[in-house]
This record gives C-alpha cells, sequence and structure tokens, in this order.
C-alpha cells in the first residue's frame, strides 16, 4: 500500500453566503510531500487536488477490490 499525507483546512466565511444563502466554506490543501497549498471552495475542488497528486481514487478501489 502506498500513502499519501494532506494537510486540510476548512473555515467558514463570516458573514458571506452563497447565492441560495448557505454559508461560505473555503479550504486550502497541501501535499505534504511537497508543492504549494492549494485554495479551493467545493468538496469536488478538494479531491480534484488530491487525484491529481495520487492519481484517480475510483481506480485505485478497483484494483484494490482485485486482490
Amino acid at each position: 500500500m502506498h500513502t499519501h499525507t494532506f494537510i486540510v483546512r476548512i473555515w467558514w466565511e463570516p458573514g458571506l453566503t452563497r447565492p441560495d444563502g448557505r454559508p461560505l466554506w473555503r479550504g486550502q490543501v497541501q501535499h505534504v510531500a511537497g508543492g504549494p497549498p492549494y485554495a479551493f471552495q467545493s468538496l469536488g475542488e478538494l479531491l480534484r487536488f488530491i487525484e491529481s497528486r495520487t492519481g484517480d481514487l475510483e481506480d485505485i478501489r478497483e484494483k484494490e477490490g482485485d486482490k
């Protein structure tokens, strides 16, 4: 098994909301192995960043299921 370590910070922006009135959450993630921090505003953006460093998570799950 190969592991990756990320530092993820998530915070709520007080006073800012989305058009539908929900609170605006923001975050920052950094791959501990190197590279600059990446700012995100959705879980999809966070997932894309992680997959850019680790490969497609669905492919990894399928390969592990084959063992």
